[in-house]
C-alpha cells in the first residue's frame, strides 16, 4: 500500500491555515473548513462521506479593554460564555483565589479575583457564588501572551461573571503594583450550528470497526497549526493512504468540530449508539506537527492496546511517552471512551505546545519532518489491525478508567446519556 507521507501530511496541515485561517467553533469560517475537508474525503475515494450537524452555545466577542488606574491599557481577551460588564465596566481590587475553600472565598467578594487553577464546575459555582466583580484567567507561563478561552455554557446557566484572559506577565505586574484594573467586556450569546464531516473505507466484517480522528476547529483569532490543523492533517493523509485498500475491518474517519467548546463534537457522535455499537477502537490525533517535541499517546482502554502500542513503537525505532492518565486537559478520544469504546489520543508534547490557543500558534513552529513519527506508527498499527484475522483486545474500558471519566465529566457538569 502507499507509504504515510509526511510532507503531503504537512501540506494539508499548510492549506487549512492558509486558505481558511480561523475556524473558530460555530463560525462560518469552521464551517468552510469542513467543505474543504469533505471535498478531500471525497476526492480520496471514501464511501459515505457526509456531514453530522448539530447545535452549540457559544458566544461572540464585541468589547475587550483592561487598564490600569492611570489608564494604561493592558491585551486582554474577554473570555467566550462570560458576562458583559456595565458600559462603564467594574473597577475594582485584584486578589489571587488559589484555592476553593470558604475562607479563600469570603477573600475575592466584591473583587477582581484572579484564578490561580482551572475550574471544573462544582467549583466554578463556588467560585460565582462567592460575587467577584470579575475574573481574570492568566496564561499558563511567562513570557506566552494571552490565552484565548470559554468557560463551558453549562457552567453559567444559573450565574454567570464578566471575565478576561491576560499574559501571564501583566497580571504578575498588576499584583506587584496597584492591585488594582477597570474591566470592559460585552459578550454576545449565540446559539450556533457545528459539524463533523464523516467517511468510510469499507471492510469485509461489519461489526469491528476502528475510527481515526480529530478536531478541526480552533479558538477565536487563532490559527490553530499545530491545535489541531496538523491533527487533521494525520487524519486526512491517513485516509488518503487507506482509501482504496482491501480491508477485513471498516475504517471510519472524522473530522471533529467544535472540540474547544468542550468535545462538542465527538459528544454528539459518542452519544448516538448506532456510531459506537460496531466501534472497537478510536485513534485520536491532537497537537502535531511541531518539530521540537516528543511524540506520547494516552491510552483509555485494556492493557493489551498499551502493549500493542509500546511493541509497535519499539519495533519501528519510535520513542513513545506512554500513560493512562487523563491530565488536565481533555481531547476527543475521552467522549469516545466514556460510551466504552477503548481510545487512545496520540499528541506531539513540548516545545511550542505551550503557546497553543495564542495568537503565537502559527505555522513557524511546524515541519513535516514532525509527521513522519506519528505517520509511521499509524500506519504499521492500523495495517494490522483492519488486516487481522482476530484483534488482540477486547472492547473494554477498565474499572479504574471508566471511574476516573465519569468523575471528570461529573465534575464538568456532564453525565452519560441513557441508551
Amino acid at each position: 500500500m502507499k507509504a504515510f507521507d509526511a510532507v503531503s501530511a504537512y501540506r494539508f496541515m499548510e492549506r487549512l491555515v492558509k486558505e481558511v485561517g480561523n475556524r473558530e467553533s460555530g463560525t462560518d469560517r469552521e464551517r468552510q473548513a469542513a467543505h474543504l475537508i469533505k471535498a478531500w474525503f471525497e476526492e480520496f475515494g471514501l464511501v459515505n462521506v457526509r456531514m453530522e450537524e448539530f447545535e452549540v452555545q457559544t458566544s461572540r466577542i464585541l468589547k475587550e479593554d483592561v487598564s490600569l488606574p492611570d489608564n494604561t491599557r493592558l491585551a486582554c481577551a474577554a473570555v467566550g460564555n462570560s458576562l458583559s460588564t456595565p458600559p462603564e465596566g467594574v473597577e475594582g481590587e485584584v486578589v489571587m483565589l488559589e484555592s476553593f475553600s470558604p475562607e479563600a472565598l469570603k477573600k475575592i467578594e466584591g473583587k477582581i479575583a484572579v484564578l490561580g487553577m482551572v475550574p471544573f464546575q462544582k467549583d466554578f459555582e463556588k467560585i460565582l457564588k462567592a460575587t467577584p466583580l470579575a475574573l481574570i484567567f492568566p496564561s499558563r507561563t511567562p513570557l506566552t501572551p494571552t490565552i484565548y478561552r470559554s468557560v463551558r455554557a453549562e457552567y453559567v446557566e444559573k450565574q454567570n461573571v464578566p471575565a478576561v484572559s491576560m499574559a501571564h506577565d501583566d497580571v504578575l505586574k498588576v499584583l506587584k503594583g496597584p492591585r488594582r484594573l477597570r474591566i470592559i467586556t460585552e459578550v454576545e450569546k449565540v446559539t450556533a450550528k457545528s459539524q463533523n464531516v464523516l467517511g468510510e473505507v469499507p471492510g469485509a466484517v461489519e461489526s469491528e470497526d476502528i475510527l481515526v480522528g480529530g478536531h478541526y476547529d480552533t479558538v477565536r483569532n487563532v490559527l490553530g497549526a499545530h491545535d489541531n490543523a496538523a491533527g487533521t492533517a494525520v487524519v486526512l493523509e491517513l485516509a488518503r493512504i487507506f482509501a482504496h485498500e482491501k480491508l477485513n475491518r471498516t475504517l471510519r474517519v472524522a473530522a471533529f468540530g467544535s472540540e474547544e467548546l468542550g468535545l462538542r463534537g465527538s459528544f454528539y457522535h459518542a452519544e448516538n449508539s448506532e456510531n459506537t455499537q460496531n466501534l472497537k477502537l478510536c485513534l485520536d490525533f491532537d497537537v502535531h506537527g511541531i518539530l521540537l517535541g516528543e511524540l506520547s499517546a494516552v491510552v483509555l482502554g485494556p492493557e493489551e492496546v498499551k502493549s500493542l502500542l509500546s511493541f509497535t513503537a519499539k519495533e519501528l525505532g519510535i520513542s513513545l511517552r506512554l500513560s493512562s492518565e487523563l491530565g488536565m486537559g481533555g481531547s476527543d478520544h475521552m467522549p469516545l471512551a466514556f460510551y466504552g469504546v477503548p481510545s487512545v489520543m496520540l499528541s506531539r508534547t513540548g516545545g511550542a505546545a505551550q503557546i497553543m490557543h495564542t495568537d503565537l500558534e502559527d505555522l513557524r513552529w511546524c515541519g513535516s519532518e514532525a509527521f513522519a513519527p506519528v505517520g509511521k506508527l499509524s500506519q504499521t498499527l492500523l495495517e494490522r489491525l483492519l488486516k487481522a484475522e482476530e484483534l488482540p483486545f477486547e472492547k473494554k474500558i477498565p474499572n479504574e478508567i471508566a471511574k476516573a471519566l465519569e468523575k471528570r465529566f461529573e465534575d464538568s457538569g456532564i453525565r452519560k446519556k441513557a441508551a
